[in-house]
Protein backbone atom coordinates (compact mmCIF):
# COMPACT_ATOMS: atom_id res chain seq x y z
CA UNK A 1 0.00 0.00 0.00
CA UNK A 2 2.83 2.27 -0.44
CA UNK A 3 1.53 3.55 -3.93
CA UNK A 4 -1.01 5.60 -2.59
CA UNK A 5 0.80 7.35 -0.11
CA UNK A 6 3.44 8.56 -2.55
CA UNK A 7 0.97 9.55 -4.55
CA UNK A 8 -0.85 11.50 -2.11
CA UNK A 9 2.36 13.12 -0.77
CA UNK A 10 3.44 14.22 -4.18
CA UNK A 11 0.46 15.39 -5.01
CA UNK A 12 -0.06 17.27 -1.19
CA UNK A 13 3.36 18.73 -2.33
CA UNK A 14 2.60 19.95 -6.12
CA UNK A 15 -0.62 21.80 -4.65
CA UNK A 16 1.36 23.06 -1.36
CA UNK A 17 3.87 24.53 -3.68
CA UNK A 18 1.52 26.86 -4.89
CA UNK A 19 0.72 28.27 -2.09
CA UNK A 20 1.84 27.53 0.83
CA UNK A 21 5.28 27.05 0.32
CA UNK A 22 6.86 26.59 4.20
CA UNK A 23 3.71 23.41 4.45
CA UNK A 24 5.42 22.38 1.31
CA UNK A 25 9.28 22.43 2.93
CA UNK A 26 8.12 19.96 5.34
CA UNK A 27 6.96 17.33 2.56
CA UNK A 28 10.71 17.43 1.16
CA UNK A 29 13.48 15.03 1.75
CA UNK A 30 16.62 17.26 4.28
CA UNK A 31 19.09 17.16 1.05
CA UNK A 32 16.05 18.80 -0.88
CA UNK A 33 15.45 21.47 1.75
CA UNK A 34 19.21 21.63 2.04
CA UNK A 35 19.82 22.37 -1.71
CA UNK A 36 16.91 25.25 -1.38
CA UNK A 37 18.61 26.56 1.20
CA UNK A 38 21.51 26.82 -0.57
CA UNK A 39 20.19 28.78 -3.41
CA UNK A 40 17.74 30.90 -1.57
CA UNK A 41 18.66 31.70 1.60
CA UNK A 42 15.05 29.74 3.34
CA UNK A 43 13.59 26.56 2.00
CA UNK A 44 10.37 28.70 1.22
CA UNK A 45 12.25 31.08 -1.18
CA UNK A 46 14.49 28.72 -2.81
CA UNK A 47 10.98 27.14 -3.70
CA UNK A 48 9.13 30.06 -4.89
CA UNK A 49 12.35 30.55 -6.68
CA UNK A 50 12.49 26.90 -8.20
CA UNK A 51 8.67 27.25 -9.32
CA UNK A 52 7.72 23.76 -9.65
CA UNK A 53 4.96 23.18 -11.71
CA UNK A 54 1.57 22.76 -11.05
CA UNK A 55 0.45 18.50 -10.72
CA UNK A 56 -2.04 16.82 -13.00
CA UNK A 57 -3.81 13.66 -13.03
CA UNK A 58 -1.69 10.65 -11.65
CA UNK A 59 -1.09 8.30 -14.77
CA UNK A 60 1.74 5.56 -13.00
CA UNK A 61 3.19 5.45 -9.27
CA UNK A 62 6.24 2.61 -9.34
CA UNK A 63 7.79 1.91 -5.82
CA UNK A 64 10.93 -0.14 -5.60
CA UNK A 65 11.56 -0.18 -1.59
CA UNK A 66 12.45 2.91 -0.06
CA UNK A 67 11.60 5.13 -3.30
CA UNK A 68 8.73 6.13 -5.34
CA UNK A 69 8.38 7.78 -8.66
CA UNK A 70 5.25 9.85 -8.97
CA UNK A 71 3.78 10.13 -12.91
CA UNK A 72 1.44 13.41 -12.68
CA UNK A 73 0.51 14.76 -16.57
CA UNK A 74 3.89 15.51 -18.33
CA UNK A 75 6.10 15.51 -15.00
CA UNK A 76 7.59 12.77 -12.11
CA UNK A 77 7.91 13.39 -8.80
CA UNK A 78 10.52 11.38 -6.89
CA UNK A 79 10.32 10.55 -3.54
CA UNK A 80 12.29 8.62 -0.95
CA UNK A 81 11.08 6.82 2.34
CA UNK A 82 12.02 7.84 5.71
CA UNK A 83 10.93 7.04 9.57
CA UNK A 84 8.72 9.64 9.29
CA UNK A 85 7.10 8.85 5.74
CA UNK A 86 7.54 9.76 2.19
CA UNK A 87 9.28 12.80 1.28
CA UNK A 88 9.73 14.31 -2.13
CA UNK A 89 13.66 14.57 -3.58
CA UNK A 90 13.02 15.80 -6.66
CA UNK A 91 9.89 17.34 -8.86
CA UNK A 92 9.51 18.90 -12.05
CA UNK A 93 11.14 16.46 -13.87
CA UNK A 94 10.95 15.52 -17.65
CA UNK A 95 12.88 13.24 -19.94
CA UNK A 96 14.79 15.31 -22.50
CA UNK A 97 15.38 12.16 -24.61
CA UNK A 98 13.67 8.60 -24.84
CA UNK A 99 17.10 7.29 -23.77
CA UNK A 100 16.95 5.77 -20.29
CA UNK A 101 20.08 5.76 -20.07
CA UNK A 102 19.77 10.28 -19.88
CA UNK A 103 18.75 10.96 -16.34
CA UNK A 104 15.55 13.61 -16.38
CA UNK A 105 15.94 17.11 -15.77
CA UNK A 106 14.17 18.86 -12.49
CA UNK A 107 13.36 21.93 -11.55
CA UNK A 108 13.71 20.96 -8.12
CA UNK A 109 16.21 18.44 -6.80
CA UNK A 110 18.39 17.66 -3.72
CA UNK A 111 22.46 17.85 -4.11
Amino acid sequence: MDEPEASAVAQRFLALAQSDTQAACALLAPQTVQHLQDDGGSCPKGLQAAQPPRGGTVRSVTVAINSAQVVMGDQAVFLARYDHGWRVTAAGCKRESSDDAIPYSCTLEGS
